[in-house]
């Protein structure tokens, strides 16, 4: 129902009121603030390599975002005895934080030598009773097996094998788990052969899928470690062969270094490492989407050509959202001391509105935007679709979730976008207002501090003057301020025009801050209608939050 024009006005300046009485208010609300839309549980599994520095720190500076450690503590020898090289200070600190301790263990007899260890089933039988006894004697949650380089023909006594473990543990309330070599169809493998998906999925908590390893040490040709491509197709494998709640996504923290002068094989690279290959004098990079993973081209000091293929953030995140669309139990990372820290953003959005969500077919009243992983619905997608949907909002950043607004006191239902937030106000239900853009035109000033009262002035010559703020609004932003809403859509202006560099694209531009948006003038779209545009401030609030990268 559209309110007569006086009534408008009168409640526009109301609600103007309102919002003058909160300028300097801050809009970043704490956790203890927020009702939290829960995501999606995703099962974060890590693994710990012993006796590594880097991995200890790791370990210890991300242990809140973890679910489950795997610690790599054990060796099956050829004899059929446990090599203990485990940690009990780990195992303490692991336990002390109340998270889940299920230990590795690797098998030292590869091939037919490994078939002597489990070809009967009083060896099998073996093996398992002196798990158990690993097991209860830690205090463990469970155990890992990861057994590699075996025989195909070995299929059947490897899932025997699991499912003796599952027969003792089970009862006992023990996670049984297991790494598999990554496979994409039933073709025989030499290496993935051994592994019956169906049949192991029947006898295991989770099977952690190590797909890595696709552009591996001794490969002639440079490639990635997990190009995207090739996961997806090991995720849509492992969906045919196993319920999604036993699939963990192996994702690996590593890279290699190929010397193409030389050949292989290539040498393991960490995220740091390969951080400062890519300082060297000369040296190329970048990152390929298609394959989502980044590389560096270089020259040694001995002249020879080398190609790195590494992991970072963004082909974790990658990865991370191929975890959440085909809707799998979560993922377990190799290894721990490895990764890029700020692949730890990307676990942390997993807990809060900005985790993606799994897709669904469109309906009239809900879409979903692939390109973010989000939703809209309802009332925010009318006013989404009304007042310019993508070119003036960008896409939704988050669900839709409580929020609480220091300025007045309550909570809304609010959703980010790239470019502004949401609000539902029910005490305007039923009127042109009942969406409001949220103020983070001033939560952007008030984070670089410039206090808009401080900065005020007088009018100047030729442009349009507000005594409510006392500030004057750029020429340049006169006719898309009036032409978008003007004082219900953007607020009053609180700084003048400035020149201001955009972190998202290292461009400086001329902007001005509004309370609910930042204006941003782009010569290059001159004569357009993106001459103006909003700054990504929704963007640049959710990172501050450390909910996207």
């Amino acid at each position: 129902m559209k309110l007569k024009r006086r009534t408008r006005d009168r409640l526009a300046a109301v609600i103007a009121t309102v919002l003058l009485l909160g300028i300097a208010a801050s809009l970043v609300a704490t956790s203890r603030d927020q009702n939290v839309a829960r995501a999606r549980d995703v099962t974060k599994w890590a693994y710990y390599v012993g006796n590594d520095p880097t991995s200890r720190a790791s370990l210890e500076q991300n242990i809140e975002q973890i679910d489950v450690v795997s610690p790599y503590f054990y060796h099956l020898t050829p004899n059929g005895s446990i090599k203990d090289f485990s940690e009990p200070a780990v195992t303490a600190f692991v336990q002390a934080h109340g998270k889940k301790i299920v230990p590795l263990i690797q098998n030292e007899a590869r091939w037919d030598e490994f078939s002597k260890q489990i070809d009967t089933a009083g060896k099998r039988d073996a093996i398992v009773a002196a798990l158990a006894d690993v097991v209860a004697t830690n205090g463990y949650d469970g155990i890992h097996i990861d057994f590699e380089a075996l025989n195909q023909t070995d299929r059947d006594a490897l899932t025997d094998f699991m499912r003796r473990l599952n027969l003792s543990f089970k009862p006992r309330g023990w996670i049984v788990s297991q790494a598999v070599i990554a496979r994409t169809s039933d073709a025989p493998s030499v290496w993935g052969g051994v592994y019956d998906y169906k049949a192991l999925a029947a006898v295991n908590d989770y099977v952690a899928i190590m797909a890595y390893d696709w552009g591996y040490a001794g490969r002639p040709d440079p490639a990635p470690v997990a190009p995207i491509w090739w996961v997806r197709d090991v995720v849509t494998y492992a969906k045919k062969q196993m319920p999604d709640n036993r699939i963990l996504l192996g994702i690996p923290f590593y890279g290699y270094d190929w010397n193409t002068t030389k050949g292989p094989p290539a040498k393991s690279v960490s995220f740091p490492r390969a951080s400062q290959i890519a300082l060297r004098d000369g040296a190329e990079s970048g990152y390929d989407t298609k394959q989502e993973a980044p590389w560096i081209r270089y020259r040694d000091d001995t002249g020879d050509e080398h190609m790195v293929w590494y992991e970072n953030a963004a082909s974790f995140e990658a990865k991370i959202n191929l975890v959440l669309d085909k809707e799998i139990a979560g993922f377990a990372t190799w290894r721990l001391g490895h990764e890029d820290p700020a692949s730890w953003y990307v676990v942390n959005s997993l807990a809060t509105p900005a985790a993606r969500i799994s897709p669904f077919p469109d309906t009239a009243n809900r879409i979903y935007f692939s390109e973010t992983g989000h939703s809209l619905a309802y009332g925010f997608l009318a006013y989404w679709r009304e007042n310019g949907g993508l070119a003036r909002f960008g896409y939704p950043k988050t669900e839709e979730f409580t929020e609480y607004d220091p300025l007045v006191g309550k909570r809304y239902s609010v959703q980010y976008f790239e470019r502004a937030r949401f609000e539902y106000h029910p005490e305007f239900a039923g009127t042109e207002f009942e969406v409001l853009l949220g103020h983070m035109g001033r939560w952007a000033l008030a984070r670089r501090d410039i206090d808009p009262w401080a900065s005020a002035t007088v009018a100047k010559p030729g442009l349009t003057y507000f005594p409510e703020t006392g500030h004057n609004m750029g020429a340049e932003f006169v006719a898309y301020w009036r032409s978008n809403g003007g004082l219900m859509s953007f607020g009053f202006p609180i700084s003048e025009t400035m020149r201001e560099r955009n972190p998202e694209d290292g461009k400086t531009y001329v902007v001005q801050y509004f309370e609910r948006a930042r204006f941003e003038y782009h010569p290059e779209y001159a004569g357009t209608k993106d001459e103006v545009l909003l700054g990504l401030l929704g963007n640049e609030m959710l990172r501050q939050r450390g909910w996207v990268r």
